[in-house]
């Protein structure tokens, strides 16, 4: 049996790859789920030696790269990802193959044909050398998002959003134009798949464009509030422990 480890952080993504891993790859066997960069190096630190790994670069504590400076992974991987088309490019120079998410059945089955034409003495990326890839992938944000406008599909451009906001448990971007779409990523992981120059996240709620500020208005030396465009419905504010951070974005 070969033994699998899936790294992931999104339960119904985790849950459809395991799904179809049982009906393309009955010999594999499942050695466990982990779903941060803290879980997975702690399951690798407690002795655990699997012969294959399905890997999510976006988790929620961060980029997956940060794992391989804690500990060394010494089997091959399969990435799966939301990143943009350059970015992975860039990973499969040491990597077995990506996946680019929503995985696909067809694709799956072809990374698996791929492992298994490769003899475990020889499948031993440059760990090193993939951790700085990915560390040069971390510079490289999302570009576009694909929203479903009734019946169709419609892409929106990273340089046409104001802000993405997050209401009960669900995230919504919304555009310069005003129009706002839900999206499929939590705000958590939002925040790292945007670049930093151009958006921050303010509070538990929202995370902003530069260009969507319109004023800032000083409350305290703690407190301030924003007016954006287009206008939210909630009032804006920065949250207190955010507050020096944004003062330092705006000064940059």
């Amino acid at each position: 049996m070969t033994k699998i480890l899936i790294i992931e952080d999104e339960q119904p993504a985790a849950k459809r790859l395991e799904k179809m891993l049982a009906e393309i790859a009955p010999d594999f066997e499942l050695m466990n789920r982990c779903d941060s960069i803290e879980s997975s190096v702690a399951y690798i630190q407690s002795g655990a030696k699997p012969d294959l790994v399905f890997l999510d670069i976006q988790l929620g504590d961060g980029l997956s790269f940060d794992i391989f400076r804690q500990v060394e992974i010494s089997c091959p991987i399969i990435f799966t990802t939301a990143y943009d088309e350059f970015a992975i490019r860039a990973f499969e120079l040491n990597s077995i193959d990506y996946i680019l998410k929503p995985v696909s059945r067809e694709k799956l089955g072809k990374s698996i044909e791929k492992f298994r034409k490769i003899s475990q003495q020889n499948s031993l990326s440059d760990w090193s050398a993939l951790a700085s890839l990915l560390e040069k992938g971390k510079r490289e944000y999302k570009q576009r998002f694909l929203v479903y406008v009734g019946e169709h599909l419609h892409s929106v451009p990273s340089a046409d959003i104001a802000y993405f906001y997050s209401v009960e448990k669900s995230t919504f971007l919304v555009t310069q134009a005003g129009k706002s779409y839900p999206v499929d990523f939590s705000l958590d992981k939002m925040e790292n798949l945007m670049s930093p120059d151009d958006f921050f996240r303010i509070n538990r709620n929202y995370l902003i464009g530069f260009h969507s500020i319109t004023k800032i208005n000083i409350l305290s030396k703690s407190r301030i509030k924003l007016v954006l465009d287009p206008v939210p419905t909630d009032e804006i504010l920065v949250s207190t422990a955010r507050t020096h951070d944004f003062r330092t974005w705006l000064d940059r």
